[in-house]
């Protein structure tokens, strides 16, 4: 979906951190509410993964998400 992949890669270009996962954007990029379902998180997870200057983090706690799969700024 253009919208989710236009809507992360702003939110990336201004999120002033240097670890983001899915969720986060998600929930604070995309004003999304409820749960991701499985589709919109793996389209998040290809955009962060994609996405010029960021890099695959492994795994990270977040105090509001939990583990998740996590990105890093080059």
């Amino acid at each position: 979906m253009e919208s989710i992949k236009s809507g992360a890669e702003a939110y990336l270009a201004a999120y002033p951190g240097d670890v983001t996962c899915a969720l986060q954007v998600w929930y604070e990029g995309l004003g999304g509410h409820g749960v991701p379902g499985p589709e919109q998180t793996a389209e998040l997870e290809g955009i962060l993964g994609s996405a010029g200057g960021w890099t695959d983090a492994g795994d990270v706690r977040y105090e509001k998400f939990g583990v998740q799969k996590s990105f890093k700024r080059a």
